[in-house]
């Protein structure tokens, strides 16, 4: 029996090997154009002209463009799959420089926790090219992107789009340390033509664009000003101190206004004022020394690294995203953390679970979880008399858990942290 079954596991493994080849070194000169199955294991490396055409990629390591690369994939369907326990993003695409990346009838789906990331520079053109759970982050790029639907798109640091029949689950942009900005009049699930002055100097030319939320990101101490958006996530990065009320649902009108912080509320150098805003929730990234104390807000990711001493009260944290490290600090008291029971509705909401590393310290006191928790390196938690327990408490070797009432520990079959 023992004999068959290894016969039974040979046969099916040396089978899937035939099925597909070991993609070659994607060097300068290099075009591929053949209906195969191709697997590519680890690190990939791309430079000079190359050209993919008609093939399957089974891709399972990160890709990583050279400096004046020009890369073509047409009728190329990509699986992104990634090792368990894997950073974020781990299988994506980064551009060492200014590149040129052409992507035509092509697919790319994301399976298990895949969640791929392209860097981009240079020049891009995308005529059909469907993807899930992919983000594209565009820095200093020229793009033409025509029939292209994806995770999210963000438009920063001086890129200048055309953009034709886009269907987007985010629209993102990062604000410069001291921009002065409008935004308005950008729905949410319906179509819409705009022309967008967006963050860093960026622009964008869009025409029957459809987007689920429009992704902000504050930085330094820009003054913002949104006003009749469908739906909007707000991400803040706070190296400061006060408090904060990060509000949700329809905020602001033409009449008043609603400001992000409260004037004397802190010394926060950042202003967001909101007209007719549906503010769905916001991303905070503190780091610094920032002390900051949350209340009566909705918070989707929330992370904290150096000194960073954050506090919530009687809020809401969805977690996609929760992770403190260095010697930060959380405190969290009547609130709720975690969004499991959101995900299969609401495709922002990838993934829930508190994850502390380095030195940091998370103190949770009479709340509700809808999530797990992960406590790696020297990090320390404590949970005082949770209203809902987490899904479940995974302790490294030399993470410190206390729990009163007791609750159920796992150990970390590895210490690795996993890092956006």
């Amino acid at each position: 029996m023992k004999l068959a079954t290894f016969l039974f596991l040979l046969l099916t493994s040396t089978s899937i090997a035939v099925g597909q080849k070991t993609l070659p070194a994607l060097k300068d000169g290099t075009v591929i154009d053949e209906k195969t199955d191709f697997r590519q294991d680890g690190p990939l490396h791309i430079e000079g002209h190359v050209k993919l055409k008609g093939i399957f990629l089974d891709l399972r390591g990160p890709i990583t463009v050279a400096s004046g690369a020009d890369l073509t994939l047409e009728d190329v369907k990509i699986k992104v799959s990634d090792p368990p326990g894997a950073a974020n993003g781990t299988s994506g695409l980064q551009c060492e420089g200014p590149a040129k990346i052409t992507v035509l009838r092509s697919t790319l789906a994301a399976e298990g926790t895949a969640h791929p990331m392209w860097g981009l520079q240079g020049e891009v053109t995308v005529d059909d090219f469907q993807t899930k759970n992919t983000e594209f982050h565009l820095n200093h790029v020229n793009a033409n992107l025509n029939n292209f639907t994806i995770f999210e798109l963000e438009i920063s640091r001086s890129s200048k789009v055309v953009g034709r029949h886009l269907r987007l689950v985010f629209l993102s942009t990062h604000t410069g340390d001291d921009d002065k900005i409008e935004f308005s009049n950008i729905p949410a699930d319906q179509p819409f033509s705009q022309k967008l002055r967006m963050g860093s100097q960026a622009t964008a030319d869009l025409s029957d664009t459809t987007v689920q939320l429009f992704l902000l990101y504050v930085h330094g101490s820009s003054d913002v000003s949104l006003s009749h958006i469908g739906r909007a996530q707000l991400a803040i990065f706070p190296d400061c101190k006060g408090t904060l009320t990060l509000p949700h649902g329809i905020i602001g009108s033409a009449k008043t206004h609603i400001l992000v912080p409260e004037l004397s509320a802190s010394n926060c150098p950042f202003h967001i004022y909101l007209n007719d805003v549906n503010a769905d929730t916001w991303d905070v990234y503190a780091r610094g020394n920032a002390d900051v104390t949350f209340t009566g807000s909705v918070i989707d990711e929330l992370t904290a690294d150096g000194k960073a001493k954050i506090t919530v009260r009687d809020s809401e944290v969805y977690a996609d995203w929760l992770s403190f490290g260095a010697d930060s600090t959380l405190r969290v008291e009547n609130s709720t953390v975690g969004a499991l029971r959101l995900a299969a509705q609401r495709p922002d909401l990838a993934t829930s679970q508190i994850r502390l590393n380095g030195r940091s310290q998370a103190t949770f006191d009479h709340v509700k979880f809808d999530c797990g928790i992960v406590a790696a390196d020297d990090s320390t938690l404590a949970i005082h008399n949770s209203l809902t327990p987490p899904n479940y408490i995974r302790r490294g070797e030399h993470a410190v858990v206390r729990a009163d009432p007791e609750l159920k520990i796992e150990m970390l079959t590895t210490d690795t942290p996993r890092k956006n």
